[in-house]
C-alpha cells in the first residue's frame, strides 16, 4: 500500500519569526541555548527542556531513530548521524531528498549551545538515519515495518516515526511490537487531519502517540485526537534546519513526535538506564494536563539505583558580609532534588524544598565562618558544596585630628576601609577610598564630622570639635 507521509502537515518560512514564551513558566536553572535560533523555540520553555537541560542533555549511548525521508548530516549533527538504511532505493545511503526527516532530525537531537543552527532536546544522543519516505513524501506500508524493525536491530533506544496512513496492518503491529520486544520505545505521528479517526502506527497500542498544541497549550486544529488512542501532545510547530542548513518553521505531528524523542532520549540519558516501558510511563505520567514535560517526566522516573548526587552550588554571595545575609543556591538532579540544607558554623540554619532556594542567615559578630549547603535527591544521595565568608558587624574605628581650617582623618578596620567622607552642615563635602585623609573644612561650617565605611558596608561617624 503507498501511502503519504505527513509532509501536508509542515510549513517552511524562510524568515522565521520567533513566537511569545510561555511566561508562566519559572526557569530558575533554565539553560538559554545560544543557537541562532533559539529565540523562536517557544516549545522547549512550554515544555520545560531547558529546565531538565540543568540536569541531564543527552548521552552518546542513546540513540534516537529518524524513520524518515533519511536525515542529511549538517554540522549542527556534528559526528552523531549513524550508518543507516534507504529501504525506498534499498541501499545503504539515507540521505535526505525530501527534507522532512532532517527537520525531525534537529528538533529532537541537533546539538545544543554550540551556535549553530537550532538547540535540538537531546543534544548528545545519536542519530540513525531510516528512509522510509521518498523526496514526495510518499511510502508504503512494507517500507514502514521493516524500517522500525531496522532501527530495533540497529540499537535505536528511541524510535521517531513520523508517517502513517488510516489503514492498520497486522505487518506494522508486528514491527512495532519487535522493536518493543527489542527494548526500543516507538514513538509515533498522530496525524494532521483533525480528526479523531486513528493513525497508524500512532494508534498501535504498543506506539507512543503525539498530537501537536500550541504556545499556549490548545490543540493545533490539524491535529488528530482522541483520549483513546493519542497519548501525549507536544508543541507542534518548532523550528528546525533544512537540507541547506537554513532555519524553518517545521509544523505538524511530525515536528511534535521527534519533540517527544528528543525529550524521550535525555530520560534514557539517566544514570541507571531506564528501560523503554518506564520512559514510556514516565513521558505519560509526568505529563501537563497531557502535555509532555521534561522535568515532570525526569521526576517520574524511578529513583531506585541511583548513586549519583545533585549538583549543587551556591549563588552570588560576598567574602565579606554582614547583618542578614541572604544566600542563593542552585541544585539540579537527573531524578529530582527533594531539599537542600543550609549550615553556618555546623549549625542548621534552614531547609529549602522547592527551587529558587534561598536562605536567611543572621550573621554574627565577626570572623570566619564555614558555610555548608547539602542538596538530597530522591534516591537520598547527598552532595555538600561549602565556602567561607568572613562576617565583620563591627564599625570601624575613627580617629580626627583638627587643624584650623584642616582636619585629618584615619580609619581603621579589620576587613579594610573602604572610604572616608567628610560632613559639613549633615551634608557631604568631600569624600576619598582609603582610610587617611586631610580635608579642607569649607568657610560657613557650623558642624563638621567625619564618617568612615568599611568594605562590609558598616559605618561610624567622628565628630569634629572645633
Amino acid at each position: 500500500m503507498l501511502v503519504r507521509g505527513l509532509l501536508a502537515g509542515l510549513a517552511v518560512i524562510a524568515a522565521l519569526s520567533a513566537p511569545a514564551a510561555d511566561t508562566t513558566i519559572g526557569h530558575t536553572d533554565a539553560i538559554t541555548a545560544n543557537d541562532p535560533g533559539y529565540a523562536g523555540q517557544w516549545g522547549v520553555q512550554h515544555a520545560r527542556v531547558n529546565d531538565a537541560w540543568s540536569a541531564v542533555r543527552g548521552d552518546a549511548r542513546v540513540t534516537i531513530a529518524i524513520v524518515d525521508t533519511g536525515v542529511t548530516k549538517l554540522p549542527d549533527f556534528g559526528t552523531r548521524v549513524l550508518p543507516g538504511h534507504d529501504f525506498v532505493n534499498n541501499d545503504d545511503d539515507a540521505s535526505d531528498d525530501n527534507g522532512h526527516g532532517t527537520m525531525a532530525a534537529g528538533v529532537a537531537a541537533a546539538g545544543g549551545n554550540n551556535r549553530l543552527g537550532v538547540a535540538g532536546i537531546c543534544w548528545f544522543c545519536q542519530i540513525l538515519p531510516v528512509k522510509v519516505l521518498d523526496a514526495t513524501g510518499a511510502g508504503n506500508y512494507d517500507n514502514f515495518a521493516a524500517g522500525i524493525r531496522y532501527a530495533a536491530d540497529h540499537g535505536a533506544t528511541i524510535i521517531s516515526a513520523s508517517f502513517g496512513g488510516n489503514e492498520d496492518t497486522q505487518g506494522l503491529r508486528d514491527a512495532v511490537d519487535y522493536a518493543t520486544g527489542k527494548g526500543a520505545l516507538v514513538i509515533a505521528a498522530a496525524g494532521n487531519k483533525g480528526t479523531t479517526q486513528p493513525h497508524f502506527p500512532a494508534a498501535i497500542p504498543a506506539a507512543l502517540a503525539v498530537g501537536g498544541v500550541d504556545e499556549k497549550g490548545a490543540r493545533y486544529s490539524w491535529s488528530n485526537y482522541g483520549a483513546s488512542w493519542v497519548d501525549l501532545t507536544a508543541p507542534g510547530c518548532n523550528p528546525a534546519q533544512q537540507r541547506n542548513g537554513a532555519i524553518g518553521q517545521y509544523c505538524g505531528t511530525s515536528s511534535a513526535t521527534p519533540f517527544v524523542a528528543g525529550v524521550a532520549g535525555l530520560l534514557a540519558a539517566t544514570d541507571p538506564a531506564p528501560s523503554a516501558s518506564a520512559i514510556r510511563t514516565a513521558l505519560t505520567t509526568g505529563a501537563r494536563n497531557g502535555q509532555v514535560d521534561a522535568v515532570g517526566a525526569l521526576a517520574a522516573l524511578p529513583a531506585d539505583g541511583d548513586t549519583t548526587g545533585p549538583a549543587v552550588a551556591f549563588g552570588a554571595l560576598a567574602a565579606t558580609v554582614r547583618g542578614l545575609v541572604t544566600v542563593g543556591a542552585a541544585a539540579v538532579d537527573q531524578h529530582g532534588v527533594t531539599h537542600l540544607e543550609m549550615y553556618a558554623a555546623g549549625r542548621l540554619i534552614a531547609v529549602d524544598r522547592a527551587a529558587p532556594y534561598s536562605f536567611t542567615w543572621q550573621s554574627p559578630l565577626s570572623g570566619l565562618i564555614a558555610l555548608e549547603l547539602r542538596a538530597y535527591d530522591r534516591a537520598g544521595n547527598m552532595t555538600t558544596a561549602r565556602r567561607t565568608v568572613r562576617a565583620d558587624n563591627v564599625a570601624p574605628a575613627v580617629t580626627v585630628y583638627p587643624n584650623g581650617r584642616k582636619v585629618t582623618a584615619r580609619a581603621t578596620d579589620a576587613s579594610g576601609v573602604a572610604r572616608l567622607e567628610l560632613l559639613v552642615n549633615g551634608k557631604v563635602a568631600g569624600s576619598y577610598a582609603g582610610y587617611l585623609r586631610q580635608f579642607t573644612i569649607p568657610a560657613g561650617a557650623r558642624t563638621v564630622a567625619v564618617r568612615a565605611y568599611d568594605k562590609a558596608g558598616n559605618l561610624r561617624v567622628a565628630t569634629v570639635r572645633r
